[in-house]
């Protein structure tokens, strides 16, 4: 077990949170099994500074370089490609030609199988994964596997997209375990990881200045007068209480005790409409926030939730949950101000976007110990995304001041929630199926 494998089980055992196989946050709570167990969330493990709680570059590269290596790999014999792979890899790359500037261009593929033992490869896993190490003397050198070489195929999955990292644990885990393997012809254009990449195979990225801190500023200010506006109002026709707010998990820290974790689904004002077309059209390349939801939810993504989280001092920690059991939603959390860890940052347990993963958790809560978890630590204007099939929480506000951040979630423009049984929330009957991704974009 590395460093932040041993840190992620210390921070989960040190401060209660509870855990319960939660299908939603907000979305209507539903209990897969009834079964509770507690993990823990603290400050700092020992050795850890503040900034390795911050999703920046050098957290992601560990995290990387301890969830990359997947262990219990197994070897085996050669065998020749067969139909179904060479028919599946020309489809998902075309049929064989001079190298352009197309997609990845690939020669010499064939197909290894290896059925016991580890592998000795070390692969990195871009779009497609590469092979960056091979142990001499080991099984994938005694198949003449060579650094820099590309996996097409893993156990008949292609592997054209990223994958969430327990679905392709559980790929590498199979026995036998069969790869179609090529070298490519131009590994630096074909062999990328984008950030939607990141948020398929980690579920979660993070986005420093997606709008500017005076923006930022003059969201959070609407917002706190929205939320008073929104509580008197409702005070007055408490009818009004579902056109404002949705449900949301722990309101209140005890029994008896005053709400202090409120989800308010905001109006488009037109503070808010500019917000977005900046979050989402905002010139930062490809990798910008609303370029990475394009690649992901496509463009006429449809608007499913606009709302915002308010986390008041003494709020509990949440229930560890996912928003959605099926691929179809991507959310996007943009910090209004500075969000320290005593503010109750939400955490995450990257690569758990996966059905994989949700069986194990209601199998067994405590397998996230072995799951580095990522907490980050936002400024003003930041933002993290994720897949809402991800695991994760939002933390105990034990500071002394509110947090408020505001959230968008975008519907994949070729999924139906409806059919997998998740239905509107989060946004205000008059906004709901009126706006597409496209419409905040350049």
């Amino acid at each position: 077990m590395g460093f932040l494998q041993r840190a992620a089980r210390n921070e989960l055992r040190r401060a209660a949170v509870p855990v319960a196989v939660v299908g939603s946050m907000r979305r209507g709570w539903q209990t897969l099994k009834k079964r509770r167990s507690f993990l823990t969330l603290s400050p700092a493990a020992k050795g850890q500074t503040g900034d390795d709680l911050i999703m920046g570059e050098r957290a992601a590269a560990r995290t990387n370089q301890a969830l990359n290596k997947i262990s219990g790999m197994y070897v085996g014999k050669n065998m020749a490609v067969s139909k179904k792979v060479a028919d599946n890899l020309e489809k998902a790359f075309g049929k064989a030609k001079s190298p352009g500037l197309g997609g990845p261009q690939c020669r010499d593929v064939r197909a290894v199988e290896f059925a016991e033992g580890p592998i000795g490869l070390e692969i990195q896993w871009t779009t497609p994964p590469v092979v960056v190490g091979v142990v001499p003397g080991g099984a994938g050198e005694n198949a003449s596997i060579q650094k820099g070489q590309a996996l097409l195929e893993i156990n008949g999955c292609p592997m054209t997209e990223a994958l969430p990292e327990m679905e392709l644990e559980e790929l590498m885990q199979q026995r036998p375990l069969r790869l179609a393997v090529a070298t490519l012809e131009r590994v630096a254009a074909s062999a990328t990881s984008s950030r939607a990449d990141a948020v398929r195979h980690k579920g979660v990225t993070k986005f420093q200045s997606a709008v500017a801190v005076q923006t930022a500023a003059e969201v959070l200010e609407l917002v706190h007068e929205e939320h008073r506006r929104c509580i008197h109002a409702t005070l007055q026709d408490h009818s009004l209480a579902q056109q404002f707010f949705s449900n949301v998990q722990v309101p209140r820290a005890s029994e008896g005790a005053p709400v202090t974790r409120w989800d308010l689904r905001l109006p488009m004002e037109p503070l808010i409409y500019r917000a977005l077309e900046e979050l989402l059209g905002r010139s930062s390349g490809e990798e910008g926030a609303g370029a990475t939801l394009e690649d992901l939810a496509g463009p006429d993504a449809e608007l499913w939730e606009l709302g915002v989280v308010v986390t008041e001092p003494g709020a509990a920690p949440q229930a560890v949950h996912f928003d959605a059991a099926e691929r179809c939603l991507y959310t996007a959390f943009l910090a209004l101000q500075d969000v320290t860890y005593e503010m109750g940052p939400t955490h995450f347990w990257p690569g758990t976007n996966t059905p994989v993963a949700h069986r194990r958790f209601e199998d067994d809560p405590g397998c996230l110990e072995a799951v580095p978890l990522a907490a980050p630590l936002l400024q003003a204007g930041d933002l993290v995304m994720y897949d809402s099939r991800l695991l994760h929480c939002g933390g105990g506000n034990t500071s002394t001041q509110t947090r408020a951040l505001l959230y968008i979630t975008f519907r994949d423009q070729h999924r139906d929630p409806q059919s997998l049984g998740i239905h509107q929330h989060s946004i205000r009957p008059s906004l709901a199926g009126r706006f597409r991704l496209r419409q905040f974009r350049p």
